[in-house]
């Protein structure tokens, strides 16, 4: 089992090592639309809930994210995926964390890593990843 989980180390790392040098290579992604020729940054959003023992408020639950981001992967990948919570509703714990396109999957790897908030224990659990806001707020019922 421990050689399983070496081995899907040792991948995530080298994955994570390509991107970061072919980021570096072109210093961002960016997407040419040819209509409005205007150059947009391509965004996706990640649904997530909750499992807390209190009621946690959105802003400290941004800064653990970016927390664990920052501890699991450095400075780089902070500001390569600068992840935000965009809305967070805290009746039902649930939320969207917006990031781009490159650093999405590093945002989603962190989140285990986010296990604290105020003394609080948390556990933040990652539903779904869409491209467009209005999908992300209609899965959270809003709208």
């Amino acid at each position: 089992m421990n050689s399983i989980q070496l081995i899907i180390n040792i991948i995530l790392i080298l994955w994570l090592l390509i991107l970061t040098v072919l980021y570096l290579r072109k210093k961002s992604l960016n997407i040419n639309i040819v209509k409005n020729k205007k150059i947009v940054r391509a965004k996706r959003y990640i649904v997530f809930y909750v499992i807390a023992e209190s009621k946690v408020k959105g802003d400290d639950l941004e800064r653990v994210v970016r927390n664990s981001l920052k501890d699991l992967l450095g400075n780089l990948w902070l500001n390569i995926a600068n992840p935000k919570v965009v809305t967070y509703r805290e009746d039902t714990q649930e939320g969207i964390i917006s990031t781009n396109r490159i650093g999405y999957k590093a945002v989603l790897a962190s989140l285990p890593f986010a296990k604290e908030i105020n003394g609080n224990k948390i556990l933040i659990v990652p539903r779904r990843t869409t491209g467009s806001l209005k999908k992300a707020k209609k899965l959270i019922g809003l709208k």
